[in-house]
């Protein structure tokens, strides 16, 4: 592991990481560097805005999810013909699962890829005592190297001169760079987080803000940090998780994918590739007719709620999948996915709208998150994507809740923080919905089973076909 890697963290959750993020990466790649982006924690968001800045695709790194070698391996594998990989951090350095250890932070990440830490800093209302915060973030943990600091937010340049003065004073790092206080360069929000990239209309020319603003950020100095990142011995063959033989056959899997649904896991649908899947995107919103030879449905998450006038208008493709699934294909949905599947959705101001009604009961919003975080889950019961009493860790981010609940329920879910527990998601014959989200590096296991689930589906298809001929 050789390739210069930097992490862009921050001093807490709305420092400005992203925006900062999107600037170097953005800037990297205008210089004519190959950037490789990489998101530490479970978000699906901020990777999509990745790919817009840095023209490739990006990844999620999530220890507590995936593992610390399925984190090496996925590290290792994408960032083969890279220059430089930008990782933006989650929440702030040090948040993660645990108040005692660095569990689940970007923190984490960085001692486990050994590369130095940009720390981003809200300094809008400091001036000495922006000196006094970043000494706490060098001191918590001697392992992790802040190399240096970007400053956000700042009112002018006799600001900046003060703040400068006082970091280099005091933390001896410099000052890579600064943004000025820009209500322009701020990225939309809804319920859900950020908006996605294909929703901002903004997109590009917040990108090409964002680049402007790298003038005032040192990119040479960046890429001399990132080339001192320590080199690994870790090889790709440690955590090969890729079945050695592939089907004679490609297994052609449906993936949602338009407005209304974009919540993958770009590992996932790698990983699927990897063992032999042929993935068509389609989109429930605007087609009219389904991909022709599918053996399987993946509905990810995403907004349908927010698109459920335009899901109900469309009757034709309500009226195919509907056709499939009752025929046997084999469908796999998470969170939006299962509302898409539900009877109907209710609005917070109590307007429903009628879903696909494969599973039984009514999505209703809500005004807060529900189940909200990482969770261990135990399948409990044997199913088409797995057998009573294996376990992977997932996460779930709704604002919803399911008042079918409990019904043909697949998974026991412990909330990891709160210890909460519960039966969830759903699962009847060729259906598995759930509202957590799995990566497939953790549980690989339900990746290949969904595929071969529609192998089954395959063959069968073309023994019926022969016989009809």
């Amino acid at each position: 592991m050789s390739i210069p890697r930097i992490m862009i963290g921050g001093t807490h959750s709305g420092v400005g990481k992203t925006s900062v993020t999107l600037a170097i990466m953005a800037g990297l790649t205008k210089a004519g560097l190959r950037v490789g982006g990489y998101k530490v924690g479970p978000d699906y968001i901020d990777p999509s805005y990745h790919m817009v800045a840095t023209t490739r695709a990006s990844h999620n790194l999530d220890e507590w999810m995936m593992g610390k070698d399925a984190c090496l391996w996925l590290f290792e594998k994408t960032s083969q013909g890279c220059d430089i990989a930008v990782i933006e951090g989650v929440m702030g350095l040090f948040d993660g699962i645990s108040s005692m250890t660095d569990e689940g932070s970007s923190a984490a990440i960085a001692k486990l890829l050994k590369m130095p830490v940009i720390l981003v800093v809200d300094a809008g209302k400091m001036a000495r005592s922006t000196a006094a915060m970043i000494k706490g973030y060098q001191t918590l943990d001697p392992d992790i190297h802040i190399c240096g600091v970007i400053l956000n937010k700042v009112a002018g340049k006799s600001h900046l001169a003060l703040l400068t003065e006082a970091v280099e004073a005091y933390n001896h790092i410099p000052v890579l760079g600064m943004i000025f206080k820009n209500e322009n360069i701020m990225i939309p929000e809804r319920h859900l987080g950020l908006k996605t990239a294909s929703e901002n209309e903004e997109l590009h020319n917040c990108l090409k803000r964002l680049e402007d603003c790298c003038m005032n950020i040192d990119l040479d100095q960046i890429m001399i940090h990132a080339k001192t990142a320590q080199k690994d011995s870790f090889s790709v063959q440690e955590f090969n998780i890729i079945p050695a033989a592939l089907p004679q056959e490609p297994i052609r899997i449906a993936y949602a994918y338009d407005r209304a649904f974009q919540f993958y896991y770009q590992a996932n649908l790698d990983f699927l590739k990897d063992c032999g899947a042929e993935l068509i995107a389609f989109s429930p919103l605007e087609d009219t007719t389904l991909p022709e030879n599918i053996d399987g449905f993946y509905f990810c998450g995403g907004f349908p709620e927010v698109y459920a006038k335009e899901i109900k208008e469309n009757q034709d493709m309500r009226t195919l999948i509907k056709q499939a699934i009752k025929e046997g294909i084999p469908t796999y949905a998470e969170c939006g996915g299962l509302i898409y599947l539900a009877e109907s959705v209710k609005s917070l101001d109590g307007q429903v709208c009628p879903m696909l009604g494969i599973i039984p009961g009514q999505i209703e919003m809500t005004k807060k998150l529900v189940n909200f975080g990482y969770c261990e889950n135990q399948m409990l019961d044997d199913c088409f994507l797995g057998l009573k009493g294996e376990q992977f860790r997932g996460h779930e981010f709704h604002y919803s809740q399911w008042n079918g609940e409990g019904v043909a329920a697949i998974h026991r879910s412990v909330k990891k923080r709160r210890g909460q527990e519960r039966d969830e998601g759903y699962c009847f014959n060729n259906v598995l919905a759930s509202y957590v989200h799995c990566h497939f590096l953790s549980y690989s296991q339900r990746a290949k089973r969904f595929l071969a689930k529609a192998q089954d589906f395959q063959q069968l298809q073309q023994r019926e076909g022969q016989v009809y001929d």
